[in-house]
């Protein structure tokens, strides 16, 4: 009875140790996706391919978008071209795996032509300039946060902020997914430096889907905490306010979104400090800065 008992015991523990190791492979193997597109363009010596693509069935709508490359697999072509690629997904990157020239009929000539851009974001000679490092942030720009109540920015007075863009569908992980990851990395360190003398602010500019309660139940999933976190929404003329005076340039294709990524420090007394544009900055990096204010 015992030996069997032991043997039960034993198979369990096996059974359980091979299941664990199944997941960890699953999560820790990326997603590959087959698409087809046409070169927008090259940059960084081959290192980003910028393709407008049809439809990934079962990950993303016809869109234009940058993406690292191998400088290898695209030294051969230029723009407009016809190709076929291998989209690759991590948790926490994207990135092309291997590119092929298709010929010219394969693809329609704009595959992503159909979408409709978002009503303009850029700064016009009738709308806000754009800020610089130093610039004061307009104190009346008025959004609303997760729980519906409108605010100001200079409801920020008198505390370092860190303020950057999402939108909460974002299928890239190292786009807004990955903005909100450094945010969670950031808010336990700075308010174990600064207290509530430190705040993050998210800002959506997808205000059509990201009402309060959507951007509530996304909050959920990076902090237990919104005491020096919020996330905030608005409507529309406000929010291109906020996306003209950041250089922030969206498009929306389909269901989601071609933008930029820009994240923003701003000093206490409501100055801009420091503008990070990209996601090649580190939660490290903004603390840095914050410790220079504060």
């Amino acid at each position: 009875m015992k030996n069997t008992l032991q043997r039960v015991l034993l198979g369990g523990l096996i059974l359980s140790g091979i299941g664990f190791l199944f997941a960890t492979y699953v999560l820790l193997t990326p997603s590959t996706y087959d698409a087809k597109g046409r070169v927008a363009g090259i940059d960084d010596g081959g290192r980003t391919l910028i393709v407008e693509h049809e439809e990934i069935p079962g990950y993303m709508t016809a869109m234009t978008m940058p993406l690292p490359a191998d400088p290898s697999t695209t030294s051969s072509l230029q723009s407009s071209d016809a190709i076929e690629f291998e989209l690759v997904v991590s948790s926490d990157s994207t990135w092309i795996g291997s590119v092929e020239s298709l010929p010219d009929t394969a693809v329609a000539r704009h595959p992503a032509r159909a979408t409709q851009p978002v009503p303009a974001s850029t700064s016009t000679s009738d709308g806000p300039q754009p800020l610089r490092e130093g610039d004061p942030v307009p104190a009346d720009l008025t959004l609303v946060d997760q729980t519906g109540t409108p605010i100001q920015m200079e409801d920020f007075r008198g505390r370092a902020l860190v303020l950057t863009f999402i939108y909460t569908s974002c299928p890239l992980p190292d786009y807004c997914p990955l903005m909100s990851k450094h945010f969670a990395t950031l808010q336990p360190t700075l308010r174990e430096k600064f207290g509530d003398q430190a705040h993050l602010l998210s800002i959506s500019f997808d205000p059509a889907t990201d009402t309060p309660s959507v951007l509530r139940d996304y909050a959920e999933r990076y902090t237990g905490r919104l005491d020096t976190w919020t996330f905030v929404t608005g409507d529309r003329s406000q929010v291109n306010r906020a996306t003209s005076l950041f250089q922030v340039y969206t498009k929306r294709e389909g269901g989601q979104i071609t933008h930029n990524l820009v994240t923003v420090v701003v000093a206490p007394d409501g100055t801009v400090r420091r503008i990070f544009r990209g996601n090649d900055w580190t939660p490290e990096d903004v603390v840095k800065t914050v410790e220079t204010m504060l």
